[in-house]
C-alpha cells in the first residue's frame, strides 16, 4: 500500500502561494511528523501522493471541496497516518507496491469501504483492513470517514514470527484481510494501537528519546498482532508447545549455523550431534517442524 515516506525535513512537498494548504513537518529524534490541511483535492492528493503511495481522488458527490487533514507520524518500520477528506471521496490505487511494508487500516471516526480485486470489506470501529502490494484497489470515503493506517515491516513481522515459533519460517507471513475489532483479540489490538498513536504523537514520549522504547514496542504490537489476528502460521503459534528440543538438535543446529557456506551431508551433520541420521531427521520434524537439510537451505 505504501512506500517509504520522504525523510528530507527541510523541504515542503508543495508550494502555498495561496495558503489554501498549510503543512508542519519536523523530525524529532528518529520520529518523522508531518501535518497538512487543504480545503482543494488536487493539493491534498499530492501530498498524500508523494508521502505515502501514488493514488487518484475521484469525488462520489457534485461537490468536489474538501476540508481534509492527514498527519502522519512515525519511522521506517513503525508509524501511523490518519486522514481525513471531509467529504464523498474515492481513493484509487490502480496497482500499488508495498516493497515490505503491510498496513492495518481501521475508521477512527465514521465508516467506509475496502474494495480489494472486486471483493469488499468494511472499514468502520468494530473492523479493519489488512493491505499489502497487490491489484488494483479503492478505498471509498463517507463524509464523516477518517482512516487511521498502522504501517508495519513485513520482514520484521516474519523474524518475529519464527522468534515465536523457535525455527525459521519457509512462508510468507500472508494475514487474513478482514480484522474483527469486535472480539477480545480485537479490542486488544484497537487498545494498543490507540496507545502506540499517542506514544508517536506524544513531542515528549521516550520513544523519541530511546530507539530501545521504539523496538520494544515494536515488539509488542507484533506480538499482539501475530497472536491475536489469522495468518500463515496462526495454528502453529497457538497450538500447545512441545517441550525443550534435545541437546542433538540444538548441537547440529550450532554445527550447521558454523559450517553452512560447505558441502553438508545429514550424516555429516548426524555424526557432529552423535545420533543417527534417522533420530536426526526425527527430531527436527518433531521439534522444528523442518528437516535437517531444510533448516541448512533456510540459513544458505
Amino acid at each position: 500500500m505504501t512506500s517509504a515516506p520522504s525523510h528530507d525535513p527541510g523541504i515542503d512537498l508543495l508550494p502555498d502561494p495561496d495558503e489554501t494548504i498549510r503543512g508542519r513537518k519536523e523530525r524529532s529524534g528518529a520520529i518523522l511528523e508531518h501535518s497538512y490541511r487543504s480545503s482543494r483535492l488536487d493539493e491534498i492528493e499530492h501530498v498524500v501522493s508523494s508521502q505515502i503511495t501514488p493514488h487518484k481522488l475521484v469525488p462520489l458527490s457534485r461537490d468536489r471541496s474538501v476540508n481534509s487533514t492527514f498527519h502522519f507520524h512515525g519511522a521506517d518500520n513503525l508509524a501511523v497516518f490518519d486522514i481525513r477528506y471531509g467529504s464523498q471521496i474515492a481513493v484509487e490505487f490502480e496497482h500499488y507496491e508495498a516493497g515490505d511494508l503491510l498496513g492495518f487500516v481501521m475508521a477512527n471516526k465514521g465508516t467506509g469501504r475496502v474494495i480489494l480485486d472486486r471483493e469488499e470489506f468494511g472499514i468502520s470501529r468494530n473492523e479493519g483492513v489488512i493491505i499489502t502490494s497487490g491489484p488494483r484497489e479503492t478505498l471509498h470515503y463517507a463524509e464523516d470517514c477518517e482512516t487511521r493506517v498502522m504501517l508495519m515491516n513485513r520482514g520484521r513481522i516474519a523474524e518475529y514470527c519464527a522468534k515465536l515459533l523457535g525455527r525459521e519460517i519457509e512462508k510468507p507471513v500472508d494475514f487474513q484481510t478482514n480484522f474483527s475489532l469486535d472480539n477480545a483479540a480485537g479490542q486488544s489490538w484497537l487498545r494498543l494501537t490507540q496507545y502506540v498513536a499517542s506514544e508517536l504523537q506524544d513531542p515528549h514520549s521516550m520513544l523519541k528519546l530511546l530507539p530501545e522504547a521504539q523496538r520494544q514496542l515494536e515488539q509488542t504490537l507484533l506480538t499482539s498482532l501475530l497472536l491475536g489476528h489469522s495468518h500463515t502460521y496462526s495454528d502453529a503459534l497457538l497450538r500447545p508447545q512441545s517441550a525443550a528440543a534435545p541437546f542433538y538438535v540444538k548441537r547440529a543446529e550450532a554445527f550447521i549455523e558454523a559450517h553452512f557456506a560447505e558441502p553438508l551431508s545429514l550424516a555429516d551433520i548426524a555424526a557432529q550431534a552423535g545420533v543417527s541420521a534417522r533420530s536426526l531427521q526425527n527430531g527436527f520434524q518433531s521439534f522444528r517442524g523442518m528437516t535437517p537439510m531444510a533448516f541448512l537451505r533456510s540459513l544458505r
